[in-house]
């Protein structure tokens, strides 16, 4: 005999089926076209990240009095206040700009010495490698005048210098200074005494070269970091402006054309526009977030584990542009620059990262709960290993944090079979400080870094474990 049915249910059944068919209905009702304008806006974002980061980290120098032409440089090593994608803490960054519409640029790298060099890359506007400057780049720490070209230029060079056209308007670097020692007082002065060697002058001036401004920006709030809601699409408009339009770009721009974005023409949104713009900024972080941690853009580094690589397979045989014989990866590119400004070219040789932002169950990591990582003996890493907790979404350090890494350089306490316990959540556990990286309320990802990685990182000899949730 059947039991009776519980008129609840019914009830229950009656208002799924309802809500069911409303959103069907609503997602009928809402024509083409719209639907179309948000994924264009989407696209549009995820294809112009590394501009969009480049952008923002020059106007966030701008906002502490860093010119064009100028150098920046932290006069200690920076802290939560450097927000810009995944920096490190461990060595203080120089930076500066330039740009060649009227003309060549000259960047001269002084040679290595008393213990400090450098090492980094000149960049264009859309992040991609003109190439490595320093002990580990063209110049092998001896020094030397780098002239940025704009396209087509035919007129005198500098003897004795490297010469490169420059595919866009713009350019930057982001150095980093080589200190043998590690940042002791000394050799930060050293750094900082390094950093105001270098020069930026346009080719023009090359036989009496005007003198730089060097800026000490430590210790100031960076602003650096593209805030994707709707008002990212006035920044989009904003530095395409500037730029030079490439033949592979041609059809995205017949995109940005349909969402309002112009080339030489104002950029005045309507406000059913900028609705479609409020919604589009906030998806494309998604989307790109998903992408990047959760999607293996990039290649899982171990199997059944969450740790992968920062930048796409293919990445470094492309040169950092996405582009191959048969395709433009724009997709791997917006992603990646989501997690990232400042590509190297000769990256895994000095340094290597991996990333993960879950647990073995695929949560993303809550900074309201608390986790463990331990650590295996024997990190192949000749020089040292670091350990650094990100904001989800800025993929910039947590704010207001006393520390935002640990390494293996630090007094931690180690397990008795030469592992290490690294600790990450709202409080230390008792007794384990040294071994804490604090959260918030924020969703968090690492950084794992191998400094001077061996082959042990390679073989299949060394496999980081899984962060795991602390009930």
């Amino acid at each position: 005999m059947s039991k009776p049915v519980n008129p609840l249910i019914n009830i229950i059944l009656a208002i799924s089926i309802f809500v069911i068919g409303s959103t069907n209905s609503m997602a009928k009702e809402q024509p083409i076209s719209e639907r179309m304008m948000l994924s264009r806006a989407v696209e549009s974002v995820v294809w112009a990240m590394p501009l969009l980061n480049y952008k923002e980290y020059r106007d966030g120098h701008v906002a502490l009095g860093v010119k064009m032409n100028d150098i920046a440089y932290n006069s200690k090593v920076q802290d939560w206040k450097y927000q810009t994608a995944t920096p490190n803490n461990t060595t203080p960054y120089v930076s500066f700009f330039w740009n060649v519409e009227n003309g060549p640029m000259v960047v001269e790298i002084p040679p290595s010495a008393d213990g400090v060099g450098i090492f980094g890359t000149l960049m264009d506007a859309w992040q991609r490698p003109i190439d490595d400057v320093g002990a580990a780049g063209r110049d092998k720490g001896n020094g030397g005048k780098y002239i940025l070209l704009p396209k087509g230029y035919d007129g005198p060079l500098l003897s004795m210098s490297y010469s490169y056209e420059q595919r866009t308007n713009n350019g930057f670097a982001i150095l980093r200074p080589i200190m043998q020692g590690g940042p002791t007082a000394e050799n930060l002065k050293k750094a900082a005494d390094f950093a105001k060697q270098i020069k930026i002058y346009p080719l023009a001036e090359a036989s009496k070269p005007p003198k730089n401004n060097y800026v000490d920006i430590y210790g100031k709030i960076l602003e650096a970091t593209p805030i994707l809601d709707g008002t990212i699409y006035n920044d989009l408009n904003e530095i395409l402006q500037e730029e030079i339009v490439e033949e592979q770009n041609l059809a995205m721009y017949g995109l940005l054309n349909n969402i309002g974005i112009r080339k030489g023409q104002a950029f005045n949104p309507d406000a059913k526009m900028q609705s479609v713009y409020d919604e589009a900024g906030p998806d494309a972080l998604e989307f790109l977030i998903d992408q990047y941690h959760r999607q293996g853009i990039n290649s899982w580094m171990y199997p059944d584990k969450k740790w992968s690589t920062i930048v796409p397979p293919g990445v470094v045989e492309t040169d950092f542009t996405y582009e191959y014989p048969t395709h433009f990866d724009y997709n791997a590119r917006g992603a990646t620059y989501y997690a990232i400004i400042s590509s190297v070219k000769n990256f895994g040789s000095a340094t290597f990262y991996l990333d993960i932002a879950e647990t073995a169950d695929n949560e993303w990591l809550d900074g309201t709960k608390n986790y463990k990582l331990v650590v295996p003996p024997n990190v192949p890493a000749k020089d040292f290993w670091a350990i650094t907790v990100y904001d989800l979404e800025s993929a910039s350090y947590l704010r207001d944090m006393p520390k935002s890494s640990v390494d293996s350089n630090m007094d931690m306490k180690k397990n008795k079979d030469g592992s290490t316990t690294v600790y990450f959540g709202p409080k230390a556990p008792k007794g384990k400080e040294a071994n804490w990286l604090p959260t918030n309320d924020k969703r968090f990802f690492l950084l794992f870094r191998f400094y001077g990685p061996t082959k042990g990182l390679r073989d299949g000899s060394f496999e980081l474990n899984n962060i795991e949730l602390v009930k």
